[in-house]
């Protein structure tokens, strides 16, 4: 499975909890039990956020260093090559 859809699981999943909550804090009555649940709604959200965040960051350092690689040893065959 790529990261790429792991990401889109993940933030998907955390949004889904996010209504969910939201939701069922309409229905109840309790005020405490509501606030309860939606402090848990913004807690899924906000994790979603974050792990997104975290992992396309991952992503984008990760492409950058096999660019770099890349290049190096691009550069190390073409010295070698010279001589």
């Amino acid at each position: 499975m790529k990261v790429e859809s792991v990401i889109v699981i993940v933030l998907m999943i955390c949004i889904f909890l996010s209504f969910y909550f939201t939701f069922l804090s309409f229905q109840t009555v309790d005020t405490i039990l509501k606030r309860q649940i939606l402090v848990l709604a913004v807690l899924s959200l906000v994790t979603g956020v974050v792990m997104m965040a975290s992992l396309t960051i991952y992503l984008g350092v990760k492409r950058i260093f096999l660019k770099v690689d890349d290049q190096l040893r691009g550069n190390v065959t073409s010295e070698n090559d010279e001589k």
